[in-house]
């Protein structure tokens, strides 16, 4: 596992190293807890059950430590997560999702007076910070790790991290960026009179390739046949520190979106969204009863993410059948699925990973909001330790997913002929931070034999794809 809330993980260490703490002469002490000095304060606090455990209060993630947390009512779950981590504990439940690994632990979270209480032994491993104990007082002192200060030194250019290798155009929508090294590219921003669009990557510079193409200020790279790009141009806009800027000429207007996995940038050009109509004022005399699915809009086009999971350096689960891995099953389904809304009038496939590259799952969720996905539909093969589990699943995150979640599994799980393993509620990054209805699907076990070679079967395959569209165009009223 990652390091995983370092300063969240000071409260297991503080009452599993130090026993005595809240048992002192057989009344019950609530030790004081300080985080760089600063006492920390709750309304409720953190107790000792069984005289071994300590369970403290989720207050003190969000007040303290600055972690988001997630109640999933439902599944009475917790979800304790940041950009990066996330720890879901399930009410009752001695099983712990840390980063979605399975993680056992020996007491589980409880509710208590509506107050939900965590238990913190199991991370201690993760620990990542100081804790001095003080008996007499019964006080836990915590500090951070700073970072070494150093003496201050002459300002010297940074070295750069990555070198672009090459730009080019992909004769479709997509401008794509070779590197090497690292590259951490801004947000685009628009400019107009004339319209463009500028992409800066700091500390970069260009390969010698690239580099020799430079005659002049800037290279200008033509295009033809695309709606709205005109000409790519790029250039060095600072040497001290190296830095990279990239502008896109247009002709109409358009929207960017950022990919990016392995060596790869993919900056891809899409249509603008449509202003929204004037909402007229409701009637008084009637009120709309809620819908599961959206209303039917006779000229509206509507945007669907596919997600294939994995990708590139990121596999994902083995199939116990000889040289298969999960990234190629779902980008098979997902190429399929775009294939087939190709030829829905009013659906615009988008792919959020084209090709077998590895796009960061903050990418994923970005590249769904920049565009103004109307849905989000994530595709995944599942595992498991015991290769006798079989089945399909179907995840959401958000309520307003439910109803999607339920459409599409009901079709999916038909194509699949595997064991219907329901449609559940969990926290998946990619279907929790995107804000259309979104779905991760989970169509069956890679550790099971049988599950696999449905899998990889093309014909079933092509069932799954279907199953998929049609689910979608359900949801959409489309079909």
């Amino acid at each position: 596992m990652k390091k995983f809330v370092p300063i969240l993980l000071f409260l297991s260490v503080l009452f599993t190293l130090f026993p005595g703490v809240g048992q002192a002469s057989g009344t019950n002490v609530v030790p004081k807890l300080y985080l760089n000095d600063k006492l920390l304060q709750t309304s409720v606090a953190p107790q000792i059950i069984q005289n071994k455990y300590t369970i403290v209060p989720i207050r003190i993630i969000t007040e303290n430590i600055g972690y988001d947390v997630t109640w999933l009512k439902q599944t009475q779950t917790v979800i304790i997560h940041n950009d990066t981590d996330e720890i879901s504990l399930k009410i009752n439940d001695n099983i712990a999702l840390v980063n979605n690994e399975k993680v056992p632990m020996d007491t589980p979270a409880i509710l208590q007076d509506d107050t939900t209480l965590i238990p913190l032994r199991f991370v201690a491993e993760n620990l990542g910070i100081r804790v001095k104990w003080v008996n007499e007082t019964k006080s836990a002192y915590l500090y951070k790790e700073d970072k070494p200060v150093e003496t201050e030194k002459p300002s010297v250019p940074a070295e750069p991290t990555g070198k672009l290798t090459s730009i080019a155009y992909d004769g479709i929508n997509n401008v794509i960026v070779n590197f090497e090294g690292k590259i951490a590219p801004k947000q685009p921003f628009k400019l107009d009179n004339p319209k463009r669009i500028v992409i800066d990557i700091p500390n970069v510079g260009y390969s010698d390739t690239l580099a020799s193409q430079f005659t002049g200020a800037e290279v200008k790279m033509p295009i033809t046949g695309h709606s709205a790009l005109q000409q790519v141009r790029y250039s060095i806009y600072s040497s001290s520190p190296a830095a990279a800027r990239l502008v896109l000429d247009l002709t109409a207007d358009a929207d960017v979106a950022l990919a990016q996995g392995g060596n790869e940038l993919i900056i891809q050009l899409t249509a603008p969204a449509k202003p929204a109509e004037p909402t007229p004022s409701p009637s008084p005399e009637t009120t709309p009863s809620p819908s599961a699915t959206p209303p039917p809009d006779e000229e509206k086009i509507y945007t669907v993410v596919i997600d294939a999971g994995h990708g590139g350096t990121d596999p994902g689960a083995k199939s116990v059948l000889s040289g298969k891995w999960e990234k190629e099953f779902n980008l098979a389904v997902s190429l399929k699925v775009k294939a087939l809304l190709d030829k829905e009038k009013r659906i615009k496939p988008m792919l959020s990973r084209p090709d077998d590259n590895f796009v960061t799952l903050a990418n994923r969720v970005t590249f769904a909001k920049d565009n103004k996905a109307d849905l989000f539909v994530s595709i995944h093969a599942n595992s498991n330790t015991n290769k006798d589990v079989t089945g399909t699943e179907t995840y959401y995150t958000r309520d307003d997913s439910k109803a999607f979640a339920d459409v599409i599994h009901k079709h999916f799980v038909k194509a699949t002929g595997l064991k219907d393993r329901k449609v559940k509620q969990q926290s998946f990054r990619v279907i929790r931070e995107t804000t259309m209805p979104a779905v991760l699907l989970e169509a069956g076990f890679l550790s099971n034999e049988s599950d696999s070679k449905v899998l990889f079967n093309e014909s079933a395959q092509n069932k799954m794809a279907a199953a998929i569209v049609a689910g979608i165009k359900e949801y959409l009223k489309l079909s």
